[in-house]
């Protein structure tokens, strides 16, 4: 595409050289400048000088991380400029960015004149305007982490009675053991004896009295 293609000079500067500019001198080993040779009040011609790009050298994590860089390129795109773009970049969080660069692409495309899309971005941004939840949806929320709030306290509860439970009935065995080992020899075995015909008498399953008779 060249300037041909622009029926004015400073919609080609803009879209195609401050543009191939960008991205050229932030995402390549070489950088470049250009100057203007004018005839009069027109620009005749661009003169371009080439350099080495010493940013490219340097760790940059807007640069170095491609979510970062698109959404920088992103800005850049609907006319801020670099350093305003890699401010925003950098003190906001990507989500934002990424809603307010996506809701803008679809406004335009819809055909909504936005007269300033960079103050527009910077305005959504910094202001947050992405659509907040209904005053019915926020009090929903509430409500489901209340009752899962509620559930988890009650299962808390559960596990806190079971392990009581279990405490008290090691206590009650403890207990019965120790009086049961108090009793003198021929008391002791008597009880055992007693016990042990309860098992094999009562209801209780065979292979239960096995386990306390063996």
């Amino acid at each position: 595409m060249g300037a041909g293609d622009y029926r004015f000079y400073k919609d080609f500067r803009v879209r195609v050289v401050d543009m191939a500019r960008r991205e050229i001198n932030a995402k390549t080993d070489i950088a470049f400048e250009y100057e203007e040779i004018k005839e009069g009040r027109k620009v005749a011609a661009l003169r371009f000088t080439i350099t080495r790009n010493a940013r490219a050298d340097k760790p940059d994590p807007l640069r170095d991380d491609p979510r970062l860089a698109r959404l920088v390129n992103r800005l850049t795109t609907h006319g801020m400029t670099e350093d305003a773009a890699r401010a925003i970049v950098q003190t906001h969080e990507p989500e934002l960015v990424e809603w307010a660069t996506t809701t803008l692409a679809r406004k335009l495309k819809a055909k909504e004149v936005v007269e300033n899309p960079a103050g527009w971005l910077r305005k959504a941004i910094e202001e947050d305007w992405r659509p907040q939840p209904t005053l019915f949806a926020q009090k929903q929320t509430q409500a489901r982490e209340t009752e899962r709030q509620a559930e988890r306290e009650q299962e808390d509860q559960q596990v806190k009675t079971a392990k009581g439970r279990k405490a008290d009935a090691a206590r009650e065995k403890a207990a019965i053991m120790d009086y049961v080992n108090s009793l003198p020899r021929g008391e002791r075995e008597a009880l055992e004896l007693g016990f042990r015909e309860y098992l094999f008498t009562s209801k209780i399953a065979p292979f239960i009295a096995r386990r306390f008779c063996g």
